[in-house]
């Protein structure tokens, strides 16, 4: 009982450690999704705009509820121009979904000139920055390419692995094979990115498995 014990301690630390990264402050907060050339209402104000329904999902990949206040959304326009500041807390595994709207209104508030998330259609960069005193740091970065952003393609993590992207293509289908490739999943705002090719997983026996771990 003490290795089966041992195993299934083993096997939760393994499985956390799978799904999520890191819970530092600087790895919760992660980018998830991103569509940067609407062809939908996607704010559903009653009209298609490319400002105001791009959009840009972030989660907390952490453990732990997390501050939002020290994040802020840029791109490549080049030095610290703000897209977007966050405000509140976020429970772990909460998204936020941003969109052109949301960051033209938080520009406006805050001073800045209403540029909205400002995504270029033929590839860019969306930043994450932490603000932490005198110190502005990267916490996560996306750089996608024109295939990935044709109207009404997001691309987004693949909820079996953090580490991969996919574009999710069901309102305009991608037959190329440039990664990261069309999973056929519709976009997904302020949901999980819950549609997608599973991982393939290897079978074993019970038995097998806590044979390797008896002594």
């Amino acid at each position: 009982m003490k290795n089966v014990a041992f195993f299934l301690s083993l096997f939760c630390l393994w499985l956390t450690a799978a799904v999520f990264p890191a819970s530092d402050a600087s790895a919760q907060l992660l980018l998830n999704e991103i569509l940067a050339d609407p062809a939908s209402d996607w704010d559903g104000d009653g009209s298609v705009g490319s400002k105001t329904d791009e959009w840009v999902e972030v989660i907390n990949v952490g453990a732990t509820a997390i501050d939002l206040s020290a994040y802020r959304l840029g791109d490549l326009s080049g030095g610290y121009s703000w897209r977007y500041g966050f405000s509140g807390t976020l429970a772990s595994g909460g998204i936020v979904w941003v969109t052109g709207t949301s960051s033209v209104a938080w520009q406006s508030a805050n001073g800045y000139t209403a540029a909205g998330l400002s995504l270029n259609n033929t590839g860019d960069t969306v930043f994450l920055y932490r603000i932490d005193g005198a110190d502005t740091t990267v916490a996560d970065s996306y750089a996608y390419i024109a295939h990935e952003v044709l109207d009404d393609r997001s691309t987004g993590r693949s909820l079996r692995n953090v580490s991969e992207w996919q574009v999710f293509d069901a309102r305009n289908p991608y037959s190329g094979t440039n990664p990261p490739v069309g999973n056929g999943c519709p976009p997904s705002p302020a949901l999980p990115n819950a549609c997608g090719p599973l991982v393939p997983v290897e079978e074993k026996t019970w038995g097998a498995i806590k044979g390797l771990y008896e002594d």
